[in-house]
């Protein structure tokens, strides 16, 4: 079984909405072997999913109910297959203390973008391998904006940026 995780600040907006959303998309589209779980770099500990972004989630059938915030730790980091930062900043503060882990460690947008630039048939493993080994340097633009108290048109925003590119993404993690 792989596991993913995604990394934002505080665990209550982009990355738990990522972490459900993409459960919803691999059971649609029936990919298996892979969980998925989030963190924060500064996590409110804790705290339910940002309602906002709860209802952004349940719009698109995913179920933010369970959920609690926790902190980015070295064994979240040093569990997962591929961690998946919203920002450059957060994959920063993974790089800063685990270097090694360099070829599994993305933002969403780096890992959406450098895996359109592989063929649909190109996926799950051999697609993860091919991206570790020629990896593109994360850029600003790739950055999920942080919706937290920024109102319902960002949070609707943001929600659409990430089941978009999840959309993309997870059905090819799939082998």
């Amino acid at each position: 079984m792989s596991h993913l995780v995604f990394v934002c600040t505080g665990n209550i907006c982009r990355s738990p909405f990522a972490e459900r959303y993409a459960g919803l998309v691999a059971d649609r589209s029936g990919v298996t072997g892979w969980t998925f779980a989030s963190a924060g770099a500064g996590a409110m500990v804790g705290s339910a999913m940002e309602p906002t972004m709860a209802g952004e989630l349940q719009a698109l059938g995913g179920d933010p109910s369970g959920f609690r915030a926790q902190s980015l730790t070295r064994e979240i980091i040093t569990s997962a297959d591929l961690i998946v930062a919203m920002e450059t900043f957060h994959r920063s503060v993974v790089l800063d203390d685990f270097p090694n882990l360099v070829r599994r460690t993305f933002t969403l947008g780096q890992l959406a973008r450098i895996a359109g630039d592989y063929p649909a048939e190109v996926h799950g493993s051999e697609l993860l391998e091919q991206i570790g080994a020629f990896r593109q340097r994360a850029r600003d633009e790739d950055d999920i904006t942080d919706p937290y108290r920024r109102g319902p048109e960002l949070a609707h925003r943001v929600a659409g940026q990430i089941s978009g590119l999840l959309d993309e993404l997870v059905p090819r993690l799939g082998d």
